[in-house]
């Protein structure tokens, strides 16, 4: 990855998490007309790679992840409808599209994505995320280990 493509992807990222600070900021302020509140959910993560944290805003998502094998950032953005977030990635390795996939809690998840410089090729159930129990850096669910930290 050459100097200009680091850099797109830091102000991709960047941007992304200016993007949750307004979500943030909007989630705190009250709508005079409507008498339902819309609500900010944060939910916590762990994956096979590393730790995911998502910020659930109405029919929208955004959230980071951290890729412990490279040291490194990522960041999605999207909407959900029902149980399924369709949205984009950006990480060291490019970007492209992604769905994420929920249970019904939202305890539970699994991606399929594709890179925007192969869009022919998904990668189906390739990654899998569990929400995270308590403070440990790994947990064991089933037959994969999910890392924190």
């Amino acid at each position: 990855m050459g100097l200009f493509d680091y850099m797109q992807m830091r102000y991709s990222i960047i941007q992304l998490l200016i993007c949750s600070g307004i979500i943030l900021f909007l989630s705190s302020c009250k709508n005079i007309t409507s008498e339902e509140d819309s609500v900010l959910i944060t939910r916590n993560y762990c994956t096979e790679i590393g730790r995911f944290d998502m910020l659930f805003y109405e029919d929208e998502i955004s959230g980071y992840y951290v890729l412990l094998p490279k040291q490194s950032l990522g960041a999605i953005w999207g909407e959900i409808e029902d149980l399924v977030m369709n949205g984009r990635w950006i990480d060291e390795d490019g970007q492209g599209d992604i769905i994420i996939t929920f249970n019904a809690d939202f305890t539970y998840f699994t991606t399929t994505y594709r890179n925007d410089e192969e869009p022919d090729k998904w990668y189906e159930d390739s990654w899998h995320g569990h929400i995270r129990p308590d403070q440990s850096q790994q947990f064991i669910v089933g037959d994969k280990t999910y890392q924190c930290e």
